[in-house]
């Protein structure tokens, strides 16, 4: 009989919970549990597509105790140990290469051992293991790590995984988890992407990039996959796709730019500047608004033309006409911005228009940057009509972003000025820097290299897609295009543009397939997307039943969480007090119900990462359309459900302050969210093209109906491992948990119990 837990085996046991992740540290003693990970750093060098992958771990034992244990690291496909070193009083020590069926056999261990179903992800594949004794009691233990590996290339793209435990429980490090990853190619680099974490990307070159993340007290729940694609074209184009038989296919498209193009490539326009010096902007807030109007000034470029116009009771502009950027003008513009004092009223409408009004060639893009920090108290005040009036005297190729500053302006009207126009809103809040955000922007859009962009795709319906409008291309930026397909087939994909007033296209070849089990994270990105497009319009053009209903619906199947929610519930309270459910009041995410109480703080767990500014999420016993689902016998009705519809429109039309920024800005991250790694509601999955809802405790397949033929095996038995080995491809859903129902086809489901 194994001895009781001390309590300092207990700490471990407790830090370890939150802290193993791809390579894990074992105690021989089978009562600790693997040592917690103080720190994971990974460092990667690629090139011409062969990657160094170098890591480091250090683990903590808060045993009072030397302990003898085991390393274990999972190595992905193809790849080949270069180096491991673990010293120990100056001793080099080395490990074993473990192949395939040993190594499964050496998991099903682990498996059952640590009743963590998600590491059947790591099953199938080689292992590196070694002995380590002693690990120092209260101590640390670094361990280092190399291999190499060939990437695998396909349509123009190269991608890196690198392995990280996918758990049922959580895995997190008690400090830093750090990827950083340089990329050098001999054909110029155009995309780089990570759909699993939020990567910051630098390019240095065409031939060079770097690639970094860091996070202290990391969650490792999933991969690190990067992915990059080089092109000698102009622009490069790269797609993934996703799809699941007798359904439309997912796809994602990265569009880049070269880095540094030639000059001559570099699109002319024309600009103004549109700046609020109201007497609310006096003090540091127009100081920073000047600093940041003589940065973009300073920076613009040969060819291109200007203005400047600032607003207040009256509307002055340093020309009655666009001047063309030379040192004379530019010195004229930086005098002018010099002077400005902030004084008088906010007349809004006859600024807008004033650059509206210029006369500008129809045939350069023509961009507007307007600031401000108040709402319309002077001229046309009725914000619905003042986008009335720039809509109707727009004109063509105008693009228009708005900077908002403080809690005091309109979010709607500013939201619609942008977002009915091709450009975006970027808010800046009392504690931050309006120099250091404004000149972060004009650096993105500095280098216009494509206007008026457009992609088609030939032969196939293609739908849904996000963002509906392009925007223009950048220099040094990416864009990256989600949305759905009929049909399949290899195919024409065509980027047409301008460039100086002359059209431009540019040709490439693609394959969408029928069915393709790769790249399932694109279906909940794409969807992601579209909450938040569908969102907006509820938003700024008030609830449309249809839309509605679609944001319950992907909010259902997707696990994304919105002002209306998204969990399943059962059809009555008899059901619930069956399952043993517990039905929980309506509840702002902000700590508030919806009567304005505080609420008691909710229970967190380990293994959801905070979300970033959630919207409010509502949680109450109404919805309808239900959704029949059958678990071993016992019938329910899931459900999406929200809060009070009024509750939820009031939300929505809440038009200045703290909330409505918040609103605006979750929203735009939905429609401009690229990574993986947000925080989904924790009784859906979307695992590789399937759908599973928590009921009742078991994770159940959507597909799955009473009376299919079901296999039933004990988790961690002898046959789940037999079953695991037939058919692999079952891996990543029964790592779901220890109770899961999957359909193997239309007929018949495995259904995984907990061992007696």
């Amino acid at each position: 009989m194994k001895r009781t837990l001390s309590a300092g085996i207990l700490l471990v046991a407790l830090l370890a919970l939150d802290a193993y992740g791809s390579g894990m540290l074992i105690p021989k003693d089978e009562s600790i549990p693997p040592l917690a990970i103080k720190h994971q750093r990974v460092r990667i060098q690629i090139k011409n597509g062969a990657g160094d992958i170098h890591i480091e771990q250090v683990f903590q034992n808060s045993v009072d105790r030397d302990l003898e244990a085991t390393y274990v690291f999972p190595l992905p496909e193809d790849a080949s140990i270069g180096e491991f070193a673990m010293y120990i009083n100056g001793k080099r020590m080395s490990g074993e290469l473990v192949e395939k069926d040993k190594a499964r056999r050496i998991y099903e261990d682990i498996v059952r051992r640590m009743r963590d179903p998600g590491l059947l992800e790591h099953m199938g594949g080689r292992l590196f293991r070694m002995r380590v004794y002693p690990v120092p009691r209260l101590g640390e233990q670094r361990i280092e790590i190399s291999y190499s590996q060939a990437l695998p290339y396909e349509a123009g793209l190269y991608k890196l995984v690198y392995p990280l435990k996918t758990a049922e429980r959580a895995s997190r490090t008690l400090d830093d988890f750090t990827v950083s990853a340089q990329i050098r190619s001999t054909v110029p680099i155009k995309n780089v992407y990570s759909p699993s974490h939020k990567v910051g990307i630098s390019r240095k070159g065409e031939h060079e990039a770097t690639i970094g993340f860091e996070e202290d007290k990391s969650v490792l729940d999933r991969d690190f996959v990067l992915y990059y694609g080089v092109s000698e074209k102009a622009f490069g184009l790269n797609l993934l796709t996703h799809a699941v038989k007798d359904e439309d296919g997912f796809f994602m498209m990265l569009l880049s730019p070269e880095v540094a193009p030639p000059k001559d490539q570099v699109i002319h326009r024309d600009i103004a500047f549109v700046i609020d010096t109201s007497g609310s902007m006096a003090g540091d807030k127009m100081r920073q608004a000047r600093e940041a109007l003589k940065y973009c000034v300073n920076r613009l470029n040969e060819g291109d033309r200007f203005n400047v116009i600032r607003f207040s009771t009256d509307v002055d502009a340093l020309d009655g006409q666009l001047l063309a950027v030379n040192d004379e003008n530019r010195k004229m513009g930086l005098a002018f911005v010099e002077k400005m004092t902030a004084r008088g009223g906010t007349d809004i409408g006859s600024a807008l228009l004033l650059a509206l009004g210029a006369k500008r060639d129809a045939q350069r893009p023509y961009t507007i940057v307007f600031l401000t920090d108040g709402k319309p108290t002077i001229g046309e005040t009725d914000p619905e009509q003042i986008v009335a009036n720039v809509a109707k005297n727009l004109g063509a190729r105008t693009r228009l972003f708005v900077f908002g500053v403080g809690e005091k302006v309109n979010i709607h009207l500013l939201d619609k000025l942008s977002g009915q126009h091709g450009g975006t809103s970027q808010y800046v809040k009392p504690d931050e820097d309006i120099e250091m955000e404004v000149s972060a922007f004009y650096d993105k859009i500095s280098h216009p290299v494509l206007t008026e962009p457009k992609v088609v795709v030939e032969k196939l319906q293609v739908k849904h897609l996000h963002p509906q409008a392009l925007p223009n291309l950048f220099s040094g930026g990416q864009l990256t295009l989600f949305g759905r397909y009929a049909g399949d087939g290899h195919v024409a994909i065509r980027l047409t543009g301008e460039v100086n007033g002359q059209a431009r296209e540019f040709v490439y070849e693609a394959d969408f397939p029928a069915r393709n089990a790769d790249n399932d994270f694109i279906p909940r990105l794409w969807a992601t997307r579209r909450v938040g497009y569908l969102l907006d319009q509820i938003r700024l053009h008030g609830e449309e039943q249809e839309l509605k209903d679609e944001v319950l619906r992907l909010s259902q199947e997707y696990g994304i969480m919105t002002p209306y929610t998204s969990y399943l519930v059962l059809e009555d309270d008899k059901a619930y007090e069956t399952h043993g459910v517990a039905r929980r009041e309506r509840v702002w995410k902000s700590g508030f119900t919806a009567s304005g109480r505080a609420a008691a703080p909710a229970p967190t767990r380990g293994a959801e990462p905070a979300a970033s500014a959630p919207v409010p999420v509502f949680e109450a016993d109404a919805g309808a359309a239900p959704e029949a689902l059958s678990v071993q016998g016992v019938s329910g009705k899931a459900q999406v459900v929200g809060g009070r519809d009024e509750e939820v429109r009031d939300y929505f039309s809440r038009q200045d302050g703290a909330d409505a920024i918040e609103l605006s800005e979750t929203i735009e991250r939905y429609k401009q969210k690229e990574d993986a790694s947000g925080r989904v509601a924790a009784n859906v999955r979307h695992v590789g093209g399937k759908i599973f809802y928590l009921v009742n405790g078991v994770w159940v397949d959507r597909d799955y109906k009473k009376g299919m033929k079901e296999t039933k095996v004990a988790y961690a038995s002898e046959a789940y491992f037999k079953l695991l080995a037939e058919k692999p491809e079952l891996k990543k859903y029964l790592a779901l948990g220890e109770k899961v129902i999957v359909c193997v086809d239309a007929e018949r489901a495995v259904v995984v119990e907990p061992a007696d």
